[in-house]
């Protein structure tokens, strides 16, 4: 305001249309700061118009800045460190791997700079959430809401500025503006008989383009999208002889049961197309797996899969000990959006015969059990819950009771428990958690804190996944890692039963 009446009282027109320009850049922080600059802006238009045209200022000291020009750089300052302020939580989740909390800090953080007005902070988060890799669906679903939310935000603030600005807008998002037509020289007037002949001409052309299409055309890569997706690798299951291993692994075509020796080599692919968590029959003839559309059956030397259960939920299902029935649980995994958060887990444990048919409930939503195994010693079937019942079960065929077998808290929510693997003698039971770890029944009554110590450890940041499967000797356990921090530890291991000769036979 003080620069203001220098220049009015010096009659500078065009100090003042300087500063008039200077101030509608400057930022406001608050309500109270855009009425004041409002006012100061119609009471620059004003003091111009009231000046006579080519009024010309006297030369201003350097040695004296006018306080505009100092404001623009205190108003960009602390700008700035809000700005960095509100993303400094999503960027240090990132540097952790931590993509899902990552997702959740960047939609608040999108709310706080909508409230500010901050075009430039939300160009920067839009940013971020680009490049942001996802390897989950609810990952991308989040950052695709995300990304759509920021591009709204900035599209509307882009032209309030314009409008209040006097100026005109574009879409920032558009990546090409339809050309104007251009204007086409006039034609004297068609006969019938000419435009008979161009209409046969036009329709002779179209069936020519159409066959021409129909021949050349190339389906793979539609089709290759739709049959080849991916899906989470890992979920190793031994060879009744101990001497390869199934598991799933990116290919080819998407994600594919894949096969390896245990002494390492190269790898088969089994399946032609996606493939996940893999059970061995115990004839050694057969893997069971989750196909696209749900459970199918596929003989070890290949062939075509053969579809025994539709089902679309996200968890496994094993072989019985004599290899008449499946056990198999149904069930999604929660899914989480900026609204409600972790939605709830739910899912249900039914055995049907090896053909698919006759299923029968077991048990489910007491503990939402995840992707069942069979104790060898009794055959009972057991699972891992989470929450209220957290621990791995043993279920009693009869009655359907639950039983404890051990007490072991699985307190990610997030997920469905991990897998279980049971010694060849049924006594210890091998689970994913710190690690691979190891539980006898003796666990049950001992706390939480003084559970045995993995034998082998896995550092895993934000929402890593460890799947274990027992060898049918009790030596060795194979379990596979993905998801652990940049993703160089993910990949399938065998190691000893007392921890030690751990060694990677693949990396995912």
């Amino acid at each position: 305001m003080a620069a203001r009446a220098e220049l009015l009282a010096a009659g500078d027109a065009g100090g003042l249309s300087e500063a008039l320009e200077l101030v509608r850049k400057v930022p406001t922080l608050a309500p109270a700061d855009t009425k004041s600059r409002e006012r100061l802006l119609a009471a620059l238009e004003q003091d111009i118009a009231s000046l006579p045209p080519g009024s010309i200022a006297p030369p201003v000291s350097a040695a004296a800045p006018s306080a505009p020009a100092i404001a623009p750089a205190l108003y960009v300052s602390f700008a700035d460190t809000l700005r960095k302020q509100a993303l400094a939580p999503a960027r240090a989740q990132l540097e952790r791997g931590e993509t899902g909390r990552a997702l959740r800090s960047l939609e608040k953080s999108r709310r706080k700079l909508l409230d500010r007005f901050d075009v430039d902070g939300l160009g920067e988060l839009l940013d971020m959430a680009q490049r942001i890799p996802t390897a989950k669906a609810r990952h991308e679903k989040a950052r695709s809401e995300l990304i759509g939310a920021a591009q709204q935000n900035v599209r509307y603030l882009g032209r309030r500025n314009a409008l209040k600005a006097g100026e005109q807008w574009s879409d920032p998002f558009v990546t090409a503006q339809s050309k104007p037509a251009s204007k086409l020289p006039s034609l004297p007037p068609m006969s019938r008989r000419e435009i008979l002949i161009a209409a046969g001409i036009i329709v002779l052309l179209a069936g020519a383009i159409s066959a021409w299409a129909l021949v050349k055309r190339a389906p793979q890569r539609v089709v290759h999208a739709i049959d080849c997706p991916t899906g989470e690798e890992g979920s190793p299951t031994w060879s009744p002889d101990g001497k390869q291993i199934a598991f799933a692994k990116d290919g080819s075509c998407g994600t594919q049961i894949t096969i390896i020796s245990v002494k390492g080599g190269p790898t088969r692919e089994l399946t032609d197309g996606y493939g996940v968590l893999p059970d061995w029959s115990p004839d050694g003839s057969t893997i069971l797996y989750r196909s696209k559309d749900g459970f199918s059956h596929l003989a070890t030397s290949g062939g075509e899969p053969r579809l025994i259960r539709k089902d679309d939920g996200d968890m496994g299902a094993s072989w019985s000990l004599d290899g008449t029935e499946i056990a198999f649980t149904h069930g999604l995994l929660p899914s989480s959006d900026s609204s409600n958060g972790i939605q709830p887990f739910e899912s249900t444990l039914y055995v049907m015969d090896r053909n698919g048919r006759n299923s029968r409930r077991i048990v489910g939503h007491e503990c939402d059990p995840g992707t069942p195994s069979w104790r060898p010693s009794s055959g009972e079937l057991s699972f891992a819950c989470s929450g209220r019942l957290s621990g791995i079960y043993v279920v009693r065929r009869s009655d359907g009771k639950l039983i404890r077998f051990a007490r072991v808290p699985f307190d990610n929510t997030a997920y469905a428990p991990p897998n279980v693997s049971w010694s060849p003698n049924g006594r210890e039971v091998a689970f994913g958690r710190n690690g691979v770890e190891v539980a006898s029944r003796k666990t049950d009554t001992s706390p939480s804190d003084r559970l045995p110590p993995p034998i082998a450890q896995v550092d895993l940041p934000g929402f890593a996944t460890i799947d274990v499967a027992w060898s049918p000797d009790g030596t060795r356990i194979a379990f596979s890692v993905t998801g652990s921090g940049s993703g160089s530890d993910d990949g399938l291991y065998v190691v000893d039963r007392d921890g030690s000769h751990r060694r990677r036979l693949a990396q995912f």
